[in-house]
């Protein structure tokens, strides 16, 4: 496993100019079952990814859903088991400049004041940005001011531990309020929309072809990315209307950031495994993808979820680090604060004008049956 992911840097540091073998090839921890190995990366006063940040680069925001672990707030065992799993996540991350996106369930959050935990502060202290995932059916059948209350009540549990949030994701439903639900609690953006989210469309917005999602009842069900025309993933837009959401209102107030799936982090979400090789051409076309439809002087930024829930592919997300980070040392990208990035498309949003709907890409009926029972779910919802 080591010499192939060797080889993979070797071959990427060849087809990118000026990208090293020591700046490329950070030592790895290969041992089942142990952390990542870090024989001392060379030192930075910087947070992961900070030295390449800017909006005229394409940004990857890696989204890390912690969930899954469902008794952790009562089983310390389990709590611990599911820490060690995200602090070897944190030291690979680190190893390879790579900035990560917690966003915590309840449970987990539960967990950490229950266990006196200083996961929070400990990951915001190495570079890591923290959010909340209001997707794990803690706001599942309210409305109004009770959706409020609840998301403000999550947000104040986050907060207690001395961060500051600007986001959530899974703040979707199929009522007619979860836009305007997001604002009220002070939030200005919601994170990685599914196509269950588009329940709460009108007539006029829905695009044609989607009229099954209204019999989906099953977020697990219904979960796949929307299908929207890649510039628009790219880059996010604004909206004040849950029924409209779908069409960007430069003068909106809460930002919307979609996610694509990678596949690597996809197959690691539900069971963990993921094909090495699958996995790193599938990245490396996505990254090549995006970088072909960027547009200098605005916000360009694809968020992908990797749920930790499942025991990561190591050596699968080693070798995807390692891409990225050949790419990030020869100028083409950056690894984002989903923070960072909501500040810079509020502040871009007025100024721009409305991006088009586009065409919706595939309105295939998802309603043939739920994911594994075992899987996570590897976007918001």
């Amino acid at each position: 496993m080591t010499r192939l992911i060797n080889a993979l840097r070797f071959s990427a540091t060849l087809a990118l100019a000026g990208c090293s073998a020591s700046a490329c090839e950070p030592p790895l921890g290969d041992q089942p079952g142990e952390p990542a190995a870090t024989a001392a990366p060379t030192p930075s006063a910087e947070p992961p990814g900070a030295q390449s940040a800017g909006t005229d680069i394409l940004q990857l925001a890696l989204t890390i859903h912690v969930e899954g672990y469902n008794d952790e707030a009562r089983d310390q065992s389990e709590f611990d088991a599911h820490l060690a799993v995200l602090e070897r996540l944190s030291d690979l991350a680190v190893a390879y400049d790579v900035i990560l996106n917690f966003e915590l369930s309840t449970t987990f959050v539960q967990a950490v004041d229950r266990w006196g935990s200083m996961f929070i502060e400990e990951m915001t202290a190495i570079g890591h940005n923290i959010s909340q995932h209001s997707g794990d059916q803690s706001t599942e059948g309210l409305t109004g001011e009770a959706r409020v209350r609840e998301l403000v009540r999550q947000r104040a549990a986050i907060e207690a531990h001395g961060v500051q949030l600007n986001y959530l994701s899974g703040a979707c439903s199929a009522d007619d309020d979860w836009v305007e639900s997001a604002v009220a609690a002070g939030f200005s953006a919601a994170t990685g929309n599914v196509e269950f989210c588009l329940q709460s469309l009108d007539d006029a917005t829905l695009p044609d072809g989607m009229e099954w999602i209204h019999k989906c009842r099953n977020q697990s069900v219904c979960h796949d990315p929307l299908h929207v025309e890649t510039a628009r993933v790219l880059h996010p837009w604004t909206t004040s209307s849950s029924a409209t959401w779908l069409v960007d209102d430069p003068a909106g107030d809460l930002v919307i950031i979609i996610s694509d799936e990678s596949d690597g982090f996809v197959a690691m979400s539900q069971t963990g495994d993921a094909d090495l090789t699958l996995s790193l051409q599938q990245w490396t076309s996505m990254i090549d993808g995006y970088l072909a439809v960027a547009v200098a002087g605005q916000v360009n930024v694809v968020n992908m979820v990797l749920s930790v829930g499942s025991t990561p592919d190591w050596d699968t997300a080693e070798a995807m680090f390692a891409e990225a980070q050949a790419r990030q040392v020869a100028g083409q990208i950056s690894w984002a604060n989903l923070s960072d990035v909501v500040d810079q498309a509020v502040a871009e949003a007025a100024a721009q004008a409305a991006d088009p709907m586009g065409d919706y890409s595939d309105v295939t009926p998802d309603l043939g049956g739920a994911r594994p029972p075992n899987a996570t779910l590897p976007t918001d919802g």
